[in-house]
């Protein structure tokens, strides 16, 4: 698009004014983009680099660089003073800053990423969409208002979808997903859940482990673990995502490299099998302050040549009913439990989820008082209205009459 080598020539006049204002325009989009991205606000983020890449086309048609321009500019540099020369060369040290700042952009590590997660997160609410049955999902059961759901997609890959009410609020949902290292304690058949590493908000490497029925041997999630991120996304489409799947080299967060990893990876030991975690995930929708729609789900291919039926209606009649009942159950014991409030108590970042879910519901119960009143408004103007009515109706009868 812009090289450093060009030479600049633009189509009109005001050529500083317009590289300033587009110097500035990318700046402060690209932050806040960043913040964005730091805020876990991540669609947005996406949408927003959306627009930039768009701003960057119309820079693109509008400082143009051709060996004709050149010329006809050279042409007029010597027909006019040392003052335009000087003028020129300012542009041109604008226009190369304008070009090196888009270019450092466009490679910009993070916004890579972001793009793979916006994939990601488009994938993941694809397959939770409401209409099922479009996404190729079979219900096999609703049982206290728990709904599961079973995907074959062929190539050994199975998908579990299960979804329901959790009569908990959404902060004890969120604390229950972010303590991954405890999800042995209620996961069912999980044997082992563990933390690898993690940074200050909600990136996690996980490795877990489960138990499978006899004979079928144990699993474990392939690919060293699991990298999970969570998605804000409340005040836009009133929501939480949380994206999991199987990890890659990328992934690895802050300065842990990949050989790092391998040391603090579990190694596979006897008969266990390793599993690969397509993508996995949960959206978590507050209904009130004391209720919340959680739906799960995972693809999985479980490094089977082939699932045994019994072992496929277990998964999907028993362990994905009873998974959701154990959510319900670790979401209610949060306030009671010593475990989850000592890490709530320690981790700021519980602060901010609180701050959230509280601001969201302000900002909900604002909406609907304005709606009341309005509705009201609406209702009075009606009244009016049909008293007006009733009186002229009034004064047509008194008219007759007379």
């Amino acid at each position: 698009m812009i090289n450093s080598g060009d030479n600049v020539i633009v189509k009109d006049y005001n050529l500083t004014t317009k590289i300033i204002n587009y110097l500035e325009d990318v700046e402060n989009q690209y932050n806040e983009i960043i913040t964005l991205c730091n805020l876990e606000k991540l669609r947005s983020a996406y949408n927003n680099l959306l627009k930039l890449e768009q701003l960057f086309e119309i820079i693109q048609n509008n400082l143009t660089c051709t060996d004709n321009d050149n010329n006809i500019n050279n042409n007029n540099n010597n027909n006019n003073n040392n003052n335009n020369n000087d003028n020129n060369n300012n542009d041109n040290e604008l226009y190369l800053k304008l070009g090196t700042l888009i270019n450092k952009i466009k490679s910009e590590e993070r916004l890579i990423k972001l793009k793979q997660e916006a994939i990601e997160i488009e994938d993941l609410l694809k397959v939770l969409s409401p209409d099922y049955k479009s996404q190729g999902w079979q219900s096999i059961q609703t049982v206290d208002g728990i709904h599961s759901m079973y995907k074959e997609h062929g190539s050994g890959i199975h998908s579990v979808r299960i979804e329901g009410i959790i009569d908990q609020p959404i902060f004890n949902v969120c604390s229950i997903i972010m303590e991954a290292d405890l999800y042995y304690t209620w996961i069912p058949r999980l044997l082992e859940s563990k933390i690898l590493n993690q940074d200050d908000r909600f990136k996690r490497l996980i490795y877990c482990k489960a138990s499978c029925p006899w004979p079928v041997h144990d699993r474990d999630i392939k690919l060293k673990c699991l990298y999970g991120y969570g998605v804000d996304m409340l005040e836009e489409e009133n929501q939480v995502v949380v994206v999991s799947r199987s990890i890659r080299d990328q992934d690895l967060i802050g300065n842990t490299s990949l050989k790092y990893a391998e040391t603090i990876i579990p190694q596979v030991k006897g008969n266990t099998v390793r599993a690969k975690s397509e993508i996995s995930g949960f959206t978590i929708k507050p209904i009130s302050p004391t209720q919340t729609y959680v739906q799960v789900v995972s693809l999985t291919d479980p490094n089977m040549q082939l699932l045994p039926k019994w072992l496929l209606n277990f998964v999907t009649t028993q362990f994905c009913h009873y998974l959701f009942v154990m959510l319900r159950k670790q979401a209610s014991d949060v306030a009671s439990s010593n475990e989850y409030q000592s890490r709530i108590q320690s981790n700021p970042i519980y602060k901010e989820i609180k701050e959230k879910s509280d601001s969201y519901f302000n900002r909900i119960n604002s909406i609907n008082i304005n709606n009341n009143n309005n509705n009201n408004n609406n209702n009075n103007n009606n009244n009016n209205n049909n008293n007006n009515n009733n009186n002229n109706n009034n004064n047509n009868n008194k008219v007759d009459n007379e």
